[in-house]
């Protein structure tokens, strides 16, 4: 009977990992045929233009993904053989680089948000203070959750991939906390968005780029985090990442085009030097009444 009910476990455990695997390479597919489909905005936008900080920022986020995504990712799950040792290993540097990559792309949309409220001041301190708050405590959640993590032996020689065996599901928090910032930078832009259409203030197609792309973008993504939390908390263990890829694929492909599409919107217009702002001022919105500017 004890036999049986391992059978049945590794039976379980198998169909999971293959669900996860087909997930994944859906979502390695995506964010390649995204990547060859902006590359000539890429060169033509990106590399040509004088490094600043959001070059370098945008950069790191966009090619992150071919490490933790791609290369990292297929190995811990179609790598023939792979020991317990050695699934330890790949695991945790692969984690510590996704959530690297989730702050990466989050900050270029937050600097997206802070452009859209013209560099203000308050925000200026507080946003911040919230980001180093936030992804602080992310890290740390991370690493309670590296701790708990325990493999299991391949249950047949030439099997490929990790068996997960053990996890804390503490990193529910993790998901949590990205969905509470995406929440934040959503009210964010909602606020001078409605403000913007009920002063007529959303005229050129850059600053209707900006509104677009700020809250369809973390619509998805706070729909992603909350579905993330929901497989953690109610599905077993084998099923709770199902959805991590996805969410981190997008993350990456959603800042990525943030960026470009702002660029490809304001070559004929003023570039801030600093590269963080790409919005002329004379197409900033302008409110007509003291309490829009409070």
């Amino acid at each position: 009977m004890e036999s049986g009910d391992q059978l049945a476990m590794l039976i379980r455990g198998l169909h999971a990992l293959r669900l996860v695997t087909i997930v994944d390479v859906a979502s390695y597919s995506i964010f390649i045929w995204d990547y060859i489909l902006t590359f000539g905005m890429e060169v033509d936008l990106l590399w040509k233009s004088k490094w600043n900080f959001m070059k370098g920022l945008y950069l790191f986020q966009r090619y992150l993904p071919f490490i933790d995504t791609t290369w990292l990712a297929i190995y811990f799950q179609f790598g023939r053989g792979m020991t317990k040792t050695t699934c330890a290993k790949i695991y945790p540097l692969d984690g510590v680089l996704i959530v690297f990559g989730f702050a990466a792309s989050e900050m270029v949309l937050s600097l997206r948000t802070w452009a859209v409220w013209n560099r203000n001041q308050r925000l200026t301190i507080i946003l911040p203070i919230l980001y180093v708050l936030v992804w602080g405590s992310a890290f740390a959640v991370l690493g309670i959750y590296l701790n708990s993590v325990e493999f299991g032996d391949p249950p047949f020689s030439g099997f490929q991939g990790c068996i997960l065996e053990h996890a804390n599901i503490v990193i529910v928090f993790l998901w949590v906390q990205v969905m509470i910032w995406d929440t934040l930078m959503l009210v964010l832009m909602l606020i001078p968005g409605f403000r913007a259409y009920r002063y007529r203030g959303v005229n050129s197609a850059l600053m209707k780029a900006v509104y677009r792309d700020g809250v369809v973008y973390y619509l998805f993504l706070f729909a992603l985090s909350f579905l993330n939390i929901l497989l953690i908390i109610i599905l077993p263990l084998p099923y709770r990442h199902l959805l991590m890829t996805p969410e981190r694929v997008l993350h990456s492909t959603f800042a990525s085009r943030v960026v470009l599409h702002i660029r490809a919107q304001a070559e004929n217009n003023i570039i801030s030097p600093d590269g963080l702002t790409e919005l002329n001022t004379n197409q900033q919105i302008v409110f007509h009444n003291s309490e829009a500017v409070q």
